[in-house]
């Protein structure tokens, strides 16, 4: 009897893709599930131990253990199981490993817009982050616009970057029950006439155009609402100043993270879902609204247009001017917001992190013949 040939076994390094409920979380437990499920490898993950109790450690202390944990910790459980591959899960790997490393990098943002990132990943962005590029085996990210960004800041050559979109999630697809929607609205008090907003509030996301925005209909929409999902806003913050500006406070309810099943139920309440923002890696959340078959609205800015297509609703531009004129659109016009639902429930389906899966285990075999030859 013949022998049967080892799977390639692969250590996932997790450790800076813990934080809860952001698309980097999102993206790694998903994809690490979905790439065990082919059983085409053995995966085994690994992060930097924490605290059993208490708040997760920040600033100074919570970076020296992330250093000590990249060259020394990360090192030497690597040699003590002495792997096929390291998959570093979010953009970080360690100094030296015993086998080629695969890095996920899902955009520079914190090139671009270095202002919405902490002290500890502008260090990472400087010191830790280009090494990890240049001498990673293989680099996914998750679109053409990422990719070519990543390899002209890291002069890398083409082939070593790999495109791997994420999934939606089976959660975020209809049908979904009107009377879900109706519960859900009364248990967050939302009036059946609003837009939605999922996502981070830092400046690049360009939360203040859409509340500009906003505020341009509210004259023609009386009863529209808006909500804002997916971060915590203080009072200081710029999300709070533009809605003082436009005094549009009373009619914008602002929600901290939303467990999953309720952001599925958002999203199919909402008369259209809103996004601006300047940058992206790929942008999630219009494609989960488009899979519970909410219109989505956007500004054209990268890579969007190619992660969403026709199946969104275009502005000219990100201003405030343009992104009111293609809301008021939709809003008015429901033969385009009908066209648009079933839009964008088929771009939706074209994501699958089964399809996700199979072009990551390819980057693994890619990766692990060049070893061998």
């Amino acid at each position: 009897m013949m022998d049967v040939p080892a799977l390639p076994r692969v250590i996932w390094d997790t450790t800076f893709a813990q934080r809860e409920w952001t698309g980097t979380h999102i993206y790694t437990r998903n994809l690490y599930h979905a790439v065990a499920a082919t059983q085409r490898v053995t995966l085994q993950e690994l992060r930097r131990a924490r605290a059993s109790h208490g708040a997760p450690r920040r600033g100074a202390l919570a970076a020296a253990q992330n250093i000590l944990w990249l060259t020394r910790g990360l090192e030497r459980a690597l040699n003590a199981r002495a792997p096929d591959l390291l998959h570093v899960a979010a953009y970080v790997g360690p100094r030296r490993a015993p086998c080629p490393i695969i890095a996920n990098i899902f955009d520079i943002t914190y090139l671009a817009y270095p202002q919405d990132f902490d002290w500890k990943w502008r260090a990472y962005a400087r010191w830790v982050i280009p090494h990890t590029a240049r001498t990673a085996a293989a680099i996914v990210t998750l679109s053409e616009h990422a990719r070519g960004e990543i390899i002209r800041a890291y002069q890398l050559a083409p082939e070593r970057v790999h495109i791997v979109a994420p999934g939606i999630g089976s959660e975020f697809h209809p049908p979904i029950a009107l009377s879900a929607v109706e519960k859900s609205r009364a248990q967050y008090n939302l009036s059946a006439d609003y837009l939605l907003y999922v996502g981070a509030a830092n400046e690049r996301k360009n939360i203040s155009a859409l509340i500009a925005a906003f505020a341009r209909l509210r004259a023609d929409f009386p009863r529209l609402t808006f909500v804002l999902a997916g971060h915590p806003f203080s009072s200081s913050d710029k999300v709070t100043q533009a809605l003082r500006a436009h005094a549009v406070e009373n009619a914008v309810t602002r929600l901290a993270y939303v467990p999953q099943a309720d952001l599925t139920l958002l999203y199919a309440g909402a008369r259209a879902f809103v996004y601006a923002s300047k940058l992206e890696g790929f942008g999630m959340p219009p494609v989960e609204a488009m899979a519970c078959g909410t219109p989505v609205v956007a500004a054209p800015n990268p890579p969007l247009p190619d992660v969403l297509g026709a199946a969104a609703h275009w502005a000219d531009d990100d201003s405030p001017a343009a992104l009111a004129r293609a809301i008021r659109r939709v809003l008015t016009d429901e033969t385009l917001a009908q066209t648009l639902r079933a839009r964008g429930i088929a771009r939706a389906q074209m994501y699958t992190w089964q399809d996700a899966a199979r072009k990551t285990i390819q980057v693994y075999e890619n990766v692990l013949q060049n070893k061998t030859s």
